[in-house]
């Protein structure tokens, strides 16, 4: 899925950004399919202010779950760098509408609270998948199958909708605007760098500290809050023991911080093995 999430980063550019991807990889890519990245990710936008770069890091087998650390200390070596950052995980595709939303929602609940009362919110996403149907290959004789397809926002299938997915935000300043998701997982955040040096000195929070996900008790190999991608992405951030950032989700605009899980197969597996998330 590399290549669709690395469209929507090239349509940032063609859109006027300066965008700077970095990916860490395990895996050695051959120098043809690094020929037509470099071939197929050129961004020709003339403006002096938009650009494309891309960036392999290689890293050793053995960091094995721990490749989702690397962005972080990234982040704040060059956080005077940039207007905003992105990490996401390699199989979601991010568009020019998502960070337009979240750059305008952010600055939204800035003008709300002000400044420094903003930086206990973050303007979060959703993901989904589309629910096509299985075992159907789809050809011309076929196509009817995909009728009546729609997304599915797998791990938010609580009812009643709005006590078992989505919760009230508590802030009277911004209920009447944001709600939460009582599954607050995103495989991936955003964040500007004022943000980034408020949640560095958050209390109990240390945002810019990479370390391992909280541990079974009894059994610390066994994860207690999640795996070490959904720590670093979602629980460090919004988890009530950590920095206890509350996830925004505007009601007017939910749709646009939506974003397509590109490998459409998590919503197969509801309620298989108790597992909802992926």
């Amino acid at each position: 899925h590399l290549e669709k999430v690395l469209d929507g980063f090239q349509d940032l550019c063609y859109a006027g950004s300066m965008v700077d991807v970095v990916v860490h990889t395990t895996v050695i890519y051959p120098v043809a399919v690094i020929d037509m990245l470099n071939d197929r990710m050129r961004c020709n936008n003339p403006s002096p202010k938009a650009g494309l770069t891309m960036t392999f890091i290689l890293k050793p087998s053995s960091v094995r779950l721990h490749l989702v650390d690397f962005h972080r200390t990234m982040f704040y070596d060059r956080i005077d760098q940039y207007d905003l950052f992105v990490y996401t995980e390699d199989d979601i595709r991010i568009t020019p509408t998502t960070i337009a939303a979240y750059l305008h929602e952010t600055n939204r609940v800035q003008s709300l609270l002000g400044p420094v009362r903003s930086t206990d919110f973050n303007v979060g996403i959703v993901r989904y998948e589309y629910d096509f149907p299985e075992n159907v290959v789809i050809t011309d004789k076929t196509r009817h199958a995909t009728e009546n397809v729609t997304r599915v926002y797998w791990e938010h299938l609580g009812k009643p909708i709005f006590e078992k997915a989505v919760k009230r935000v508590h802030d009277p300043t911004l209920a009447p605007y944001y709600v939460s998701m009582n599954l607050h997982h995103q495989g991936m955040y955003l964040a500007t760098p004022y943000q980034l040096k408020a949640w560095k000195d958050r209390k109990n929070c240390e945002f810019d500290r990479v370390r391992d996900r909280p541990s079974a008790k009894n059994n610390p190999s066994q994860p207690s809050e999640g795996t070490q991608r959904v720590w670093m992405s979602s629980q460090m951030l919004y988890g009530s023991k950590h920095c206890a950032v509350t996830q925004l989700l505007p009601v007017e605009n939910f749709g646009q911080l939506t974003v397509l899980h590109l490998p459409n197969k998590n919503y197969r597996r509801v309620g298989k093995q108790g597992r909802l998330g992926g």
